[in-house]
């Protein structure tokens, strides 16, 4: 589905902390990385040229430069003239909020893309990104909507030999709930996953591990990927509301904000079902 990774630089040593890892899928997909730079006027270019040849060297790769006062929607219309690239980023934002927490580019690049968007956000005490994945977690929650997110995972962890895991979080039943009754929840969802753990087999000649978290979603992800350094944590955003924090869904923001793997996230345009991720 893509033969091409846009990695997003701006000229700041935060930025190049994706470039590990953007190298690592391109090399294995055998797939181009073209290192993106977008300056406000063609006089920048010069200044920057040395910079972007020193990195592309550095890590076996194009440089473009597009020309914009407006990073986001320059990268947005270079994705639409390019089918098959897929972008990639380290953001720099710091609260719950979508654009503080994204940054403004990356916002814009989920949101206008139309395909999934590779990113990073460093935590504070481990500022690297991993520079091989060996497992490709995918976050479902049973609705269809979530599971648009497995071709490109799939995509993605076949070239790299990494392990598939699909996970679906189950979120706390109260006190009143009786046990019995958690049981069968428990069953029920499980049974979810292994079927399709069995789908994913038969469409894509790959072998799917599975598990159940129990919690708040995005808290139990969270816990859950916390120690497990090589992994790339794969989900769809439900975009629904009009808040800032509805554009991406509270899972998706608790994710990059605290997970601090490195994630795809793909927003499909379009609602089906009612659960936010």
């Amino acid at each position: 589905m893509f033969d091409q990774i846009f990695v997003c630089l701006d000229g700041s040593p935060s930025a190049e902390k994706i470039l590990p890892l953007a190298q690592g899928i391109a090399k294995a997909k055998g797939a181009n990385l073209v290192l993106l730079r977008v300056v406000e006027d063609t006089s920048e270019i010069a200044s920057e040229e040395h910079y972007m040849r020193e990195r592309a060297a550095l890590f076996g790769g194009q440089i473009r430069f597009l020309v914009s006062p407006d990073p986001g929607a320059a990268i947005v219309g270079e994705l639409a003239m390019n089918s098959g690239a897929i972008p990639a980023l380290t953001t720099h934002g710091r609260t719950a909020w979508a654009e503080a927490l994204f940054g403004s580019v990356a916002l814009k690049l989920i949101r206008g893309a139309g395909r999934p968007v590779l990113v990073y956000r460093p935590l504070p005490h481990d500022m690297r990104a991993p520079a091989k994945i060996s497992t490709v977690m995918i976050a479902l929650d049973g609705n269809e909507l979530s599971e648009r997110i497995l071709p490109f995972a799939v995509e993605i962890a076949k070239p790299l030999a990494a392990r598939l895991l699909l996970v679906q979080v189950l979120r706390p039943g109260g006190q009143q709930t009786p046990p019995l009754r958690e049981i069968k929840t428990d069953l029920l969802e499980s049974s979810y996953l292994h079927a399709k753990a069995a789908e994913v087999r038969q469409e894509y000649d790959i072998e799917a591990d599975w598990d159940v978290l129990h919690g708040e979603p995005g808290d139990a992800i969270c816990r859950y990927i916390s120690g497990m350094r090589d992994t790339l944590l794969a989900m769809t955003s439900h975009a629904r509301g009009g808040l800032k924090r509805a554009v991406f869904g509270s899972v998706a923001a608790e994710c990059i904000r605290n997970g601090g793997a490195p994630m795809l996230i793909y927003w499909p345009h379009s609602e089906v079902g009612s659960r936010e991720a």
